[in-house]
């Protein structure tokens, strides 16, 4: 009976099985590193352009706040502008002011009243002067009211007196008065100030 030796044929089938399984595993490792190295790569590419995107946004956002600080610049100086511009129509105010309120004061003294002094100081105005009748200084006060450059008309004191010599026949009495008053020389932006205290005031029409 012949006997045949198998052992070998085994050895060299299990080496070739291991030396299959080595392979398997290698490349599977393999496909693994470069796996990861794909992967790697594209997180670090979705890394790279959102830290771009985000750089964008902040010179976007320098920029707009660049843009809103150049806007705020040029509120401030149109807000500065309109304050001289302010301060020049009044100061234009008060240099025409006094001269409209006397010659709105010759227009409403009536004819028959004269106006003996005018007097001013810190927006307040007094009127001293001579009537025919308390009608003619009841119609001179009415007149005030009615200005736009005269409120808190008030009369002080009235008070009958004989006529001077040469007053002409007829008049019998005559009524001094005086009235007091606030003044605004440019009506709607407030009292100016003092423009001279007193002096003579225009005489009413006659």
């Amino acid at each position: 009976m012949v006997r045949i030796n198998l052992l070998p044929v085994r050895v060299s089938k299990k080496k070739e099985a291991g030396t299959q399984q080595l392979a398997i595993f290698a490349v599977i490792l393999v496909a693994g590193l470069l796996g990861n190295y794909l992967w790697q790569g594209s997180r670090a590419a979705d890394l790279k352009q959102r830290q771009a995107k985000l750089a964008r946004t902040k010179d976007d956002i320098a920029q707009l706040e660049r843009i809103i600080g150049e806007v705020r610049n040029i509120k401030a100086q149109q807000q500065e502008l309109q304050q001289k511009l302010d301060v020049l129509e009044r100061l234009k105010a008060g240099r025409s002011g006094p001269v409209r309120v006397l010659d709105e004061v010759a227009t409403i003294t009536p004819r028959q009243l004269w106006l003996t002094k005018m007097a001013e100081k810190g927006g307040a105005v007094s009127f001293t002067g001579t009537a025919l009748s308390i009608d003619d200084v009841s119609s001179f006060m009415t007149a005030l009211k009615a200005s736009k450059h005269f409120s808190k008309v008030e009369l002080k004191k009235t008070a009958a007196v004989a006529p001077p010599a040469g007053a002409g026949q007829g008049v019998e009495r005559l009524v001094t008065f005086e009235i007091n008053a606030a003044v605004q020389y440019a009506p709607g932006a407030g009292a100016a100030g003092a423009t001279g205290a007193g002096g003579a005031a225009p005489k009413g029409k006659g």
